[in-house]
């Protein structure tokens, strides 16, 4: 996709409107063939109409072989050329499908990536919806919706040949237009009712996959089965009575369209007997008459896969716009490391008090900042704000001045090595969980890394070394070992500013002194690092110490300075603890 890629790289020309959507799709220009070969197509259908009225009303009287022949040549070659368009308008529509796949995804995985809530818990992936529109552009449902404009002109024919066909022509129309109303109104109800149960049934399906061990240890997996098929069967009911109701319509309006189909030829036969129409107009209004309403027809049925469609289109639409909504930003030069947190207060609608509430420090390139302080103080929530992974209500957080949201993401997140309590490892061998998706990655980068994370020896100790498969989530490693190569994940590449958030929760003593080092050796590459820990042996590779309680900051500075602090205020609370408890009694 050079055009957009070239627009989202460059920042330039990036409308918001849902025009550039469309500006996204490639080969728009396939629609105007598309468009004429469906003339084409309906154009050469009249051919049938015309060759009958022509066999009957010339051929029959006058016993013309050689007419007949040539009559019956000419309406080969115009069905051979109808069914050549009509292949060719197929295959357009097919690969237009494909390009517009192709051209959109990466815009809506993008998205998804900035803004992972944009999946609900239970909701399909934008991703999934960009595939149903897929699906439909490349269905026989758009090539009917194309033909459906045709249908004035057909009746127009109609009334041309009598009055009378043109009559049952457009009394069909409307009847089937009605059907196709109802049955729109019975998909949407329908679909309405099934929304909520399906996607509590989804969630559910999610919860029990995602605790699958749990649930088997603890004996649950008969009854997390019989739960997820009762939610899943309220979710089908109303999908089933749609289906049924509308493939009732359906049937009723294909009668309808047959039945106009004997009644033209009845009403032909009985203008023929009165002379005022020739006898093959009786075949030839049957014939348009099938062909108008036959796209009709078809609309009755497809309402739910449209309509699935049109939502899809939405989600869609909205995704893509946000991501050409992004504002553009000037690339940075690589920053030194130094870190400014200014005023920081965080807060969620959830809760009255802020999760963190006043946070101002800042510490110079190279430098070692270890983040302390009870569970539940805002430690990780720190880090995850530093990351960038969330906006603070109010203050402002810099990197080397400037603020985080002038950074460019990808730019910024080069230089931003991150470790979450949970190290969260996706699958693949271990060297691919250690670069992720860097494309310019090298053995010797992936093994530096390790090194430095002193992972190398247990790396090698595993089935096939740094080529073992790690299973989802690297469900087939230990906690340990994913904390190591979550570690080493962190350091890859050059790196200026490391989070660890509690990076030895997993570790025992061997591991503590190995992740010191690390941290040491990323301290002399030149690299800023900010490690929130509960454990005291982190302190003593600090070179500033952030005491946190409560979300407010107690206090940041050297720790000669901060540890006599800590320690009086935590003394402090320990003596009042009882002396409360006896009062409260």
């Amino acid at each position: 996709m050079p055009r957009v890629s070239a627009r989202l790289a460059t920042g330039k020309d990036r409308p918001e409107s849902l025009a550039s959507l469309f500006g996204a799709i490639p080969d728009r220009g396939v629609f105007v063939w598309v468009v004429v070969f469906s003339v084409v197509i309906n154009t050469l259908l009249l051919i049938l109409p015309l060759f009958a009225i022509l066999v009957f009303d010339r051929v029959l009287t006058s016993g013309s072989i050689e007419t007949l022949l040539a009559l019956t040549a000419l309406a080969f070659g115009a069905l051979g050329f109808g069914a050549a368009f009509d292949v060719l308008r197929d295959r357009l529509l097919g690969r237009l499908a494909v390009r517009f796949e192709q051209n959109l995804a990466p815009l809506v995985l993008k998205a998804a990536i900035t803004d992972p809530a944009r999946r609900s818990e239970g909701g399909t992936h934008d991703i999934v919806r960009l595939r149903e529109l897929r699906t439909l552009l490349s269905s026989n449902t758009i090539p009917m919706l194309i033909d459906a404009p045709f249908l004035p002109g057909f009746i127009v024919v109609l009334y041309l040949i009598h009055p009378y066909y043109g009559h049952i022509a457009l009394a069909g129309a409307a009847v089937i237009a009605v059907l196709a109303l109802v049955s729109q109104r019975i998909a949407r109800a329908e679909r309405d009712n099934a929304k909520a149960a399906a996607g509590l049934a989804q969630t559910t399906l999610d919860s029990i996959i995602r605790h699958a061990n749990l649930i088997r240890v603890m004996g649950w997996r008969t009854g997390a089965v019989r739960e997820f098929l009762r939610l899943n069967n309220e979710a089908l009911a109303p999908v089933v009575r749609a289906s049924e109701r509308v493939a009732t319509v359906a049937s009723i309006a294909r009668m309808i369209r047959l039945a106009l189909q004997v009644a033209a030829i009845a009403v032909g036969a009985w203008l023929v007997l009165e002379n005022e129409v020739l006898p093959g107009s009786m075949i030839a209004s049957s014939i348009i008459i099938s062909r108008t309403l036959a796209p009709m027809e078809h609309l009755v049925a497809a309402w739910r896969p449209l309509m699935s469609a049109r939502d899809a289109w939405t989600r869609v639409r909205a995704a893509v716009a946000s991501v050409f909504a992004e504002p553009r930003r000037t690339l940075q030069p690589p920053p030194s490391g130094a870190v400014g947190v200014q005023g920081l207060v965080f807060r969620t609608g959830e809760v009255r008090r802020p999760i963190l509430a006043g946070v101002t420090f800042s510490c110079p390139p190279a430098s070692v900042v270890v983040i302390i302080g009870p569970t539940g103080a805002g430690k990780s929530t720190l880090l995850r704000m530093i990351a960038g992974l969330a906006r603070p209500t109010t203050g402002i957080i810099r990197l080397d001045g400037a603020s985080l949201d002038q950074w460019d993401p990808d730019q910024l997140g080069s230089y931003v090595g991150y470790l979450p309590q949970e190290a969260e490892l996706m699958g693949g061998t271990v060297a691919e969980a250690i670069a992720g998706f860097d494309e310019t990655a090298t053995d010797a980068d992936v093994v530096r890394a390790a090194l430095l994370a002193n992972a190398h020896d247990m790396i090698l100790s595993l089935p096939r070394g740094y080529q073992t498969e790690i299973g989802r989530d690297g469900s087939k490693l230990s906690g340990g070992q994913r904390q190591r190569i979550g570690l080493a994940r962190a350091f890859f590449g050059e790196r200026r500013l490391i989070l660890l958030d509690e990076p030895n929760a997993n570790l025992d003593h061997e591991g503590e002194e190995a992740l010191c080092h690390a941290i040491r050796e990323a301290k002399a590459r030149g690299a800023t690092v900010l490690v929130a820990s509960h454990r005291p042996r982190l302190l003593t590779v600090a070179d500033f110490i952030l005491f946190l309680r409560d979300g407010t900051q107690v206090a940041f500075g050297v720790p000669g300075e901060v540890m006599p602090q800590s320690m009086s205020r935590s003394a402090t609370v320990r003596s009042m603890k009882p002396a409360q408890s006896g009062a409260g009694s």
